[in-house]
């Protein structure tokens, strides 16, 4: 190359796509999930919630076991004060006083009758957790799908930028013949600053995508929990589809959706939840029956311990709380309802999720194959004109508006077989079918 639009247009070359380094060890999308679910706060937190239903549910279901309990106390009276209590008048026994009484106890209790209470609380226990673990699903799901589009845009913008190298190598190539004609005086002024121009746009659009590279690496770094070293674009590997078909049909993958959707499945559970906390609000109306027993054992401070053992049955049934009670069983059936139009939300979001993730996936599918011929057909109108522009039947005008037409080509292809992707991901999570174990079965990563 000749003058110093060669020279610069070599200098972005030469500080182009940074190379990994020697001892870098690629960065698989299996390997970045993995280290997401692993650490990502939104995981982690779905899982503590998981954790936390599924010890409401051993907390509910203690409510059909008897509570047994062990008292102490020690209490000192100004005057002295019976120590047991009279069972019957004996003058020739009289009582026990003194200022000091020590008593101990363990006592029973046992709700024996409670008009559905308890097992309306342990199913609401159950429905949560239930609605927990689909949470934790969604929450899994929702964090690969993004980070298989984190993974995409790194490719995909190293595409682009890989694009625009070679659109920098090829105006570089014409401005050393448009120097060299200039020089001999068999090119106008005009062509050189022409292609001086172009040049000049190409690397300003390669700086803004290099930027977009970097924010891009820097987002997957910290998804999958690595150095950001090992998530430069040159690290990773090609992703394409196993099975690049048609889309699925729209009532086989709705109907899928509606049985295992993790967020259809989540507010299904906590709708069941809402009824059966409604159901343990209004036992409250009822009466309970409890069976109580225990073995009282008092004397002095200086000893003299008598025990004796108590039992019995309670009937409880409160006649007046002020309302309390209309207004807790109010507030459970008014939560049951928004709990059950959240559902039936549930399902409409559903729905317009796949109609968008099939309408995109579609539209991609589309795009790709156009696209790729196009690049072909732009790749050959290039070649032409280039020739044509070298043999003088053809303009400089020409032949940059067709490395304009190929690299917007192929750059347009390289998002849309991404797109693609992504789209087939977003169908899976909305399905509930995207797990590491789909993503290895769907995707394919070329080996390097």
């Amino acid at each position: 190359m000749n003058g110093p639009l060669s020279l610069l247009i070599a200098a972005v070359l030469v500080s182009g796509p940074r190379a990994p380094a020697a001892d870098t060890t690629r960065l698989t999308l299996a390997e970045a999930l993995r280290g997401a679910l692993e650490r990502y706060p939104s995981v982690a937190a779905a899982r503590a919630g998981r954790d936390q239903a599924t010890a409401s549910v051993g907390e509910a279901r203690a409510s059909f076991l008897p509570r047994i309990t062990l008292d102490a106390q020690l209490t000192r009276y100004e005057e002295p004060s019976i120590i047991y209590p009279l069972h019957g008048l004996n003058l020739a026994s009289p009582p026990t006083f003194d200022r000091s009484l020590a008593q101990g106890s363990a006592g029973l209790s046992w709700t024996v009758w409670d008009f559905g209470g308890r097992s309306s609380r342990v199913r609401a226990a159950r429905a949560a957790e239930d609605a927990a673990g689909a949470a934790v699903d969604a929450s899994e799901g929702a964090l690969a799908a993004r980070v298989t589009g984190a993974y995409l845009r790194v490719l995909t913008i190293q595409g682009v930028l890989a694009a625009q190298d070679q659109q920098l190598a090829a105006l570089a190539a014409e401005a050393d013949r448009v120097h060299q004609l200039l020089a001999a005086g068999r090119a106008a002024r005009v062509e050189v600053l022409r292609i001086d121009a172009e040049a000049s746009r190409a690397r300003a659009d390669r700086v803004g995508t290099a930027a977009a590279l970097d924010v891009a690496e820097r987002d997957l770094a910290l998804l999958a929990g690595v150095p950001v070293e090992r998530a430069r674009a040159a690290a990773l590997a090609p992703l394409h589809l196993r099975d690049s078909s048609q889309a699925p049909a729209r009532e086989a993958v709705l109907a899928r959706a509606r049985e295992t959707s993790p967020d259809l499945v989540q507010s299904r559970r906590a709708a069941d939840a809402g009824l059966a906390q409604a159901a343990a609000a209004g036992a409250s109306r009822y009466p309970e029956l409890r069976l109580q027993g225990a073995f009282v054992d008092r004397g002095t401070w200086e000893g003299g311990f008598r025990g004796e053992w108590q039992a019995g049955l309670q009937l409880s049934y409160p006649l007046f709380t002020g309302g309390q009670r209309t207004s807790t069983i109010r507030r459970a059936e008014a939560e049951a309802r928004v709990r059950a139009e959240q559902f039936r939300q549930a399902g409409y979001t559903v729905e317009q999720a796949v109609d968008r993730a099939l309408a995109t996936l579609g539209e991609a599918h589309a795009r790709v194959e156009a696209l790729d011929q196009a690049a072909a057909q732009f790749d050959e109108v290039v070649r032409i004109r280039q020739l044509a522009l070298r043999t003088g039947s053809g303009t400089q005008t020409d032949y940059l508006e067709a490395e304009t037409q190929l690299l917007r080509a192929r750059a347009s292809l390289i998002e849309a077989r991404h797109a693609e992707i992504g789209a087939r991901v977003e169908l899976a999570r909305v399905t509930g079918e995207l797990t590491p174990e789909w993503l290895g079965s769907a995707l394919a990563q070329a080996e390097r």
